[in-house]
C-alpha cells in the first residue's frame, strides 16, 4: 500500500467504517430471519458509519487529485491542456472543500452547547456536526496539498 502514514489512516478508517455498516446489515438481516428480532438503531447505525467511511475517504482523494473529472479536452491534446485545465480543477477543489468545511464549522458552532440527540442512538448532533466540520477541514488541506503536488508536476514539465 503506498501513501503516507495519514493516508492510510483515513484510508483504514473509511475502510473500517465500510465493514461496520456492512457488517450491521447483514446481522440485523439475520437475526430477523433467524429471531424475529433486529438490531436496535441499525439503520442509524448503517447510514452514520458508511457516510463517515465516505467523508474519511474525500481527503484522500483531494490529496491525490483522484476525485472524478471530465477529460474532454485534455485527451484530445494532452500537452496543451492538461496541466492548465487540471490547475482549474484542483483550484476548484480548493475552494469546494473550502466551502463545504466552512459551511459545516459554522453550523457546528450554531449547534454547539445544543442538546439535540439523533433519533435512535442518541449520539449529540454538535459532536456529529464537529466530527463533519474536522474531516471537512481535512478535505481543504488535503486539495491544498493536492494542488502543491500540482504545480510541482506543472514545474517538472517545463
Amino acid at each position: 500500500m503506498t501513501g503516507t502514514w495519514i493516508e492510510r489512516g483515513f484510508l483504514a478508517a473509511a475502510g473500517l467504517c465500510f465493514l461496520f455498516g456492512t457488517g450491521v446489515t447483514v446481522v440485523d438481516v439475520a437475526l430477523r430471519a433467524v429471531a424475529g428480532t433486529n438490531v436496535p438503531g441499525a439503520i442509524e447505525l448503517t447510514s452514520l458509519s458508511i457516510g463517515l467511511g465516505a467523508l474519511l475517504s474525500m481527503p484522500v482523494c483531494y490529496a491525490k487529485r483522484a476525485h472524478v473529472t471530465a477529460k474532454l479536452l485534455s485527451e484530445v491534446s494532452p500537452n496543451r491542456f492538461a496541466w492548465p485545465l487540471g490547475m482549474v480543477g484542483t483550484a476548484a477543489s480548493i475552494l469546494f472543500a473550502a466551502m463545504l468545511a466552512w459551511i459545516m464549522a459554522h453550523n457546528a458552532l450554531d449547534k454547539w452547547g445544543s442538546p439535540e440527540t439523533t433519533a435512535d442512538l442518541g449520539v449529540p448532533i454538535p459532536y456529529a456536526v464537529g466530527l463533519i466540520a474536522v474531516v471537512l477541514l481535512s478535505c481543504a488541506a488535503a486539495a491544498l496539498i493536492g494542488f502543491r503536488a500540482a504545480l510541482w508536476v506543472g514545474r517538472a514539465r517545463r
